[in-house]
């Protein structure tokens, strides 16, 4: 799967059409091996699985084993399709780089495709709530606030567990500034340049 391919699905996800992702899945599973273990289409079919009901996800919400580099908890969905301040990053981004591997890649775009319905952040709530005590969690890793309403959302699961230490980096600098709720703290917010809207920093 390549980039452009990989943004069209997403895009799809973002905008909750089911019917156009299933098409674009069942295209990516056509150009390779379904039972061969570790390929797109393999996590693809999974995913159309999924999707058509007929299996769990794939994939937890939470990566609770981080990477090599990032050793804690982390959530994230698919770049650009969900950064409401990309601007200048999208030239450099790191996050393209995850997608040499399709786990990467389909755990994003489950997490975007949840985000969108209110079913989907139920999900992901429940989810939250049975993350361990105490410890450390990074949100979005990947991807980023794509709506004022997701920063609420996040906010207040935020706050059900102040046993968490959150902390994250984010561009979306206008839908922050929209929000009108109460601020947890517990959650450690890292403004990143690179956005679409910095000339709102002063």
């Amino acid at each position: 799967m390549d980039k452009a391919q990989g943004l069209e699905i997403g895009r799809a996800a973002a905008r909750t059409d089911i019917a156009q992702m299933k098409t674009l899945l069942t295209a990516l599973i056509a150009d390779d091996d379904v039972n061969r273990r570790g390929t797109w289409a393999y996590f693809a079919n999974k995913t159309l699985a999924y999707l058509n009901n007929e299996a769990p996800s794939p994939f937890a919400i939470w990566n609770l084993k981080g990477n090599i580099k990032l050793s804690f908890a982390a959530f994230s969905a698919l770049p650009q399709v969900t950064c409401a301040g990309a601007g200048p990053c999208l030239d450099y981004c790191y996050s393209f780089k995850s997608w040499r591997y399709p786990t990467a890649y389909f755990r994003q775009l489950i997490n975007t495709l949840l985000m969108t319905t209110e079913y989907g952040r139920t999900v992901i709530s429940s989810a939250t709530s049975k993350l361990p005590r105490d410890i450390s969690i990074r949100l979005y890793v990947d991807g980023d606030f794509a709506s004022v309403a997701q920063v609420a959302f996040w906010m207040d699961e935020i706050r059900k567990r102040p046993d968490l230490a959150v902390y994250g980096y984010s561009k979306s600098w206008r839908e922050l500034l929209a929000y009108d709720g109460v601020w947890p703290s517990n959650y450690l917010l890292n403004l990143s340049n690179g956005g679409n809207a910095e000339h709102l920093r002063d």
